[in-house]
């Protein structure tokens, strides 16, 4: 009688289990329509929660109490950036990418080099991140606010998702709740951050390592709509010989461009001119990534490959003529991102400057102000 009570009260127990477990997903996700799931099933992916860790005890009311003003102040900067300088959105979203892929979201890339260590953000392959001093200036208004409250990796967060507003996009929410590493090594972005010459095994090797997946690779790709990139990023694609693939006109602009036309001689080229991603909408948020990747005009080796491999290219043809799903698939896969190996409780700690660690047994490689700078938000 004992044994038959027991196993109706497990029985029981597991079925509320079960059926909060629906009642949650269901709260969280959207129902995805029958087409849109099919092509997500047959690219490999999920779409929804991140399949291969712990999701971490993230909240997105997570600065409710201890600092209400946070979404304000940093919505007041970008948009001041931004309408100084309409080009600012690219690299202070492409500053969250690089960061998470690269020992998780813990706002290591902003850390800087000391002479005894080279940090994440002077890695060779990070050449292209930049707006440091946005960081900066939300940093230093938050801390006047609500001191030693927000984690530099929480800033980067937000930043990332209100430049996206800022450049015509919508305005994502995504959890909070990260804390600031302490360690940055040059090398490990060169060894887990893409690389713009990886074609799509590659790209996917690299997302894997992180937990992501195909969908993931190919609508966070889309963020190549915004931002601009660099020659040396695309000399695999014009010398020795010029990308077929590329329209005539546009191989001509491109190599016309970096070469100062014709000051230099490639191989050698001019790395400080900058061109955009997207020639068609540069400045805005959309789904033109994908139209211009069908029209051959994807910038990188790593955008070109996405049209041209057979497991990537419907999700590309459908993002194309919907942009609608692109937004919302991108919603999802950029929250997935942000909870990449996360430091939440009392891991890490919360920086004070975001350019430099706070702690009180410091190495001298990693802390270039002070040996004796106690860290308070610890506990």
């Amino acid at each position: 009688m004992l044994n038959g009570f027991l196993f109706s009260g497990v029985f029981i127990l597991l079925l509320l289990v079960s059926t909060q477990l629906q009642m949650t997903e269901a709260h969280h996700f959207r129902v995805i329509p029958r087409t849109r799931r099919s092509l997500l099933e047959n690219s490999g992916g999920t779409y929804s929660t991140v399949p291969n860790y712990i999701a971490p005890p993230l909240k997105f009311d997570f600065y409710k109490k201890t600092c209400p003003q946070l979404p304000e102040i940093v919505e007041k900067v970008v948009a001041a950036e931004f309408a100084f300088d309409p080009t600012s959105s690219g690299p202070q979203l492409r500053l969250f990418f690089h960061d998470c892929f690269v020992q998780g979201c813990d706002a290591s890339v902003l850390i800087n080099s000391t002479n005894l260590n080279q940090a994440e953000k002077d890695a060779s392959i990070n050449f292209s991140i930049g707006n440091f001093f946005v960081i900066d200036e939300i940093k230093e208004q938050l801390e006047k606010e609500c001191p030693g409250v927000v984690s530099c990796a929480d800033v980067l967060a937000l930043v990332a998702v209100y430049s996206i507003k800022a450049a015509g996009g919508p305005l994502y929410d995504i959890e909070l709740g990260r804390r600031d590493g302490l360690t940055s090594y040059a090398p490990s972005s060169e060894t887990f951050l893409p690389a713009f010459n990886l074609n799509v095994s590659g790209l996917l090797e690299d997302f894997k390592l992180v937990g992501l997946n195909l969908v993931d690779l190919i609508v966070l790709s889309g963020a190549h709509t915004i931002g601009q990139g660099h020659c040396n990023s695309i000399i695999n694609r014009i010398y020795p010989h010029v990308d077929p693939q590329y329209p005539k006109y546009y191989s001509k602009q491109l190599v016309d461009n970096c070469t100062d036309n014709g000051s230099f001689h490639l191989p050698n080229y001019d790395n400080n001119t900058q061109f955009f991603n997207d020639p068609v909408t540069p400045l805005k948020f959309d789904n033109q990534y994908f139209i211009n990747l069908k029209n051959n005009l994807g910038l990188f080796t790593s955008d070109e490959s996405l049209f041209n491999d057979p497991r990537t290219v419907k999700l590309v043809e459908y993002y194309a003529s919907h942009q609608k799903a692109f937004f919302e698939q991108f919603g999802i896969s950029l929250r997935k991102m942000g909870k990449i190996s996360v430091l939440t409780g009392s891991q890490g700690q919360i920086r004070k400057q975001c350019w430099v660690r706070n702690s009180d047994n410091a190495d001298p490689a990693l802390d270039p102000i002070s040996f004796n700078f106690t860290d308070s938000t610890a506990n």
